[in-house]
């Protein structure tokens, strides 16, 4: 069984962002900080009311994408990330396994925010 241990992260207040992910060690480049499972869900329930800004795509760029598995939303601290144009971390989406890996893009030092791109059009003014 593999364990889901989040030592070297955690869930903070962060001026004019609200909740964010910050280091609590130091992250290497290449290291995961999180794998997280997510729940696999259709479009059209991501898109309700309470989920519709956690939702991220699952399968939906596929050439032919999962039926009822097109978003899904993350567990653990996933949908918590921030995002940026200039992020420290990458998403890694393992399939198999519903889950979805934070990979650091570089060394991200204590109490550094954790960021990524979400690499679509964003639906809220971005922080500066």
């Amino acid at each position: 069984m593999k364990g889901r241990v989040l030592q070297k992260i955690a869930c903070v207040r962060i001026a004019g962002k609200g909740r964010g992910i910050v280091a609590t060690a130091r992250i290497a480049k290449g290291e995961v900080a999180e794998r997280s499972p997510v729940l696999p869900l259709s479009l059209q329930d991501s898109e309700c009311p309470g989920l519709s800004d956690y939702g991220m795509a699952w399968t939906e760029n596929f050439d032919e994408p999962v039926p009822g598995k097109e978003s899904c939303v993350g567990l653990g601290y996933l949908s918590i990330y921030n995002h940026s144009a200039t992020p420290n971390a990458r998403l890694e989406h393992h399939y198999d396994s519903d889950e979805i890996s934070v990979i650091a893009l570089r060394d991200i030092e204590v109490g550094e925010e954790i960021t990524y791109d979400y690499v679509v059009p964003l639906w809220f003014t971005a922080a500066a």
